[in-house]
């Protein structure tokens, strides 16, 4: 009977489950196999368990030491659950203190978050305000630049009027120069020709002397051959013949002596005539060089008043210094008064181009009258660019011969 109870216990426990063994359990398994293990050592013999009871044997400690662990666990659960109920009870405290202060701070969340609202709304208040002084400040700054662009844009058209004028004016000096250049040029070739003729007048003047002292040698060998002729004339002449020949050769003589006495020597004579010719010949190229130049002036209407101002007083002292010199006077006499405006009342009707005086005071206002005939009118060269240097030499040396002479 024994055995059949602890057979059907040990078959109990082998059906346990892991979770609920412990080491009892595991003892009534070791004394079952051990009881096994012995009764197949009585019918097979010790050698076929001998290698089988180690295993069985650590298999069996294993399982104890498994199921110690699981009794240590479960004493430990015991001991650990009045700790954890008070710890329990501990943390409930804590999470409601928790709450209280959460909804503390809510509230106080909740304060500060309709500040920030109130905040928020002053503060669009104050965007609206200042986006309505941005945008007045857009709109005046906006004027400011279109009353800029306005006074660009006329200044622009202004540096645009005042290129072209600049430009004209260019065209106008171009234009000025070039005729002066040809003045210039004209002005050579009047010199390069006055030149010429006055080496001409030169040559001629020479000869012209040479022929008076072949004259005069002529003239006084045929005295001499009248008079060897007188000694030659024979004696019997009557007295009264001799006497009114010999009154005839007295008056001869005297005549021959005052001949042969002259009030100027020969280069006294030949000075005064070249002089004469030199002043006759450059009285008369510097008449027919005004002439041209006047007419040159008056054919051209872009000729300022200053500078025919400039040549008329050239003009009349250069006539003065010629007067002087053809009249042997002194310049500082006023001889030309009369004739200041002569050449030019009078040489506009010699040429054929010529055009009517126009007034002096179209010439001053030549702007507004360019206009209106559709000329395009440069600017005055100034009298520095047409004076030429060696013309105000040559006047030098003029006015200094005649202070000599």
């Amino acid at each position: 009977m024994e055995t059949l109870e602890s057979g059907t216990e040990a078959q109990l426990f082998w059906r346990q489950r892991a979770a609920t063994l412990s080491r009892a359990h595991v003892y009534c398994m070791a004394r079952s196999l051990g009881s096994e293990l012995q009764a197949m050592q009585e019918r097979c013999g010790p050698e076929a368990v001998s290698a089988l009871v180690p295993q069985v044997v650590r298999l069996l400690e294993l399982l104890e030491e498994f199921c110690g662990t699981q009794e240590d666990l479960l004493l430990r659960a015991a001991h650990s659950l009045p700790r954890q109920g008070e710890e329990r009870s501990q943390s409930s405290q804590e999470l409601m203190q928790n709450l209280l202060e959460a909804q503390g701070q809510n509230r106080a969340l909740q304060s500060q978050l309709s500040d920030l609202q109130e905040e928020n709304q002053k503060l669009l208040f104050q965007l609206a305000e200042s986006q309505s002084q941005k945008d007045s400040v857009i709109r005046k700054e906006t004027e400011v630049m279109l009353k800029l662009k306005e006074v660009v844009d006329r200044q622009r058209d202004e540096i645009r009027a005042k290129t072209h004028e600049i430009y004209c004016k260019n065209k106008d000096t171009e234009a000025l120069q070039e005729q002066l250049d040809r003045f210039l040029r004209m002005n050579e070739d009047l010199r390069r020709k006055l030149a010429v003729v006055q080496a001409q007048l030169k040559s001629n003047l020479e000869k012209k002397a040479d022929l008076e002292t072949l004259l005069q040698a002529k003239q006084s060998e045929m005295e001499r051959l009248a008079k060897s002729r007188a000694a030659e004339i024979p004696s019997s002449i009557t007295i009264q013949e001799s006497a009114v020949l010999s009154q005839d050769e007295q008056k001869g003589v005297e005549s021959g002596t005052d001949t042969k006495q002259p009030l100027f020597t020969k280069e006294d004579v030949k000075q005064i005539l070249q002089e004469r010719n030199e002043l006759k010949t450059n009285l008369f190229l510097v008449q027919e060089e005004l002439a041209y130049y006047h007419r040159e002036l008056l054919n051209e209407q872009r000729t300022p008043a200053l500078l025919l101002d400039a040549m008329k007083s050239a003009i009349k002292k250069q006539r003065k210094k010629i007067k002087a010199k053809m009249l042997g006077i002194s310049e500082d006499v006023d001889s030309c008064d009369e004739d200041d405006g002569s050449w030019l009342q009078t040489s506009g009707s010699d040429c054929v181009d010529s055009r009517p005086q126009e007034s002096k005071i179209k010439s001053l206002f030549g702007l507004w009258y360019r206009n209106s005939r559709e000329v395009t009118v440069p600017d005055s060269a100034g009298i520095w660019e047409i004076i030429d240097p060696q013309e105000v030499k040559q006047a030098e040396e003029d006015e200094h011969t005649s202070t000599k002479d």
